[in-house]
């Protein structure tokens, strides 16, 4: 054992234990590191998928230093992709609702109507999507997390992600563009 009681080679053998003593010695600093940008629930999903990350990858360390710097590293990077990708897509939204104002907001009752028919059309191509996958996404569309859809559907998180992808793949091929932008919009 290290000073910092762990052994590297231990954890590199990526077995139950050495997952859990990972999870044990540093999930808890690697949330609040997170939430130093990001709020509670997105830090946790950061880490857990870090977690995720390690367990397939299984990557092999020559220290502990490299392993912390590692974790850390992925949690930063992670935090910063996630803002990124809110920033983009706030920003697209914000340009979409800017661009095409003038056509939401007519009088004359047909701009209702149009909204009206791109949710219909929607809500229509989710109806045709395989149960779990409609299921998984209107849960995403509600602003459920996708640990908190795993729990409801009693399913695991990585399956939530996966239906997920494929449900807006499919989405992706069937829809128009507006449409499909909206369905971006919902998902948040």
């Amino acid at each position: 054992m290290s000073k910092q009681g762990i052994n590297i080679s231990d954890i590199c053998v990526w077995n139950n234990h050495s997952i859990t003593f990972l999870y044990d010695h540093f999930y808890s600093s690697l949330v609040v590191y997170a939430m130093q940008t990001v709020e509670k629930a997105v830090a946790e999903d950061i880490v857990q998928e870090l977690f995720s990350t390690l367990w397939e990858k299984r990557l092999d360390f020559a220290s502990v230093a490299a392993l912390k710097s590692y974790l850390y590293n992925s949690v930063h990077n992670a935090v910063k992709n996630c803002i990124r990708h809110e920033v983009v897509h706030n920003n697209f939204a914000q340009s979409y609702l800017n661009d095409n104002a003038g056509f939401l907001l007519t009088d004359d009752g047909q701009e209702q109507f149009f909204s009206e028919e791109v949710f219909r059309l929607l809500f229509l191509a989710i109806d045709s999507l395989p149960r779990r996958q409609r299921e998984v996404l209107l849960l995403s569309m509600e602003g459920k997390k996708n640990r908190e859809i795993a729990q409801q559907l009693d399913i695991s998180s990585e399956t939530v992600k996966s239906l997920k992808r494929r449900a807006i793949a499919t989405l992706r091929d069937k829809l128009s563009t507006n449409v499909f932008f909206l369905l971006f919009c919902l998902l948040g």
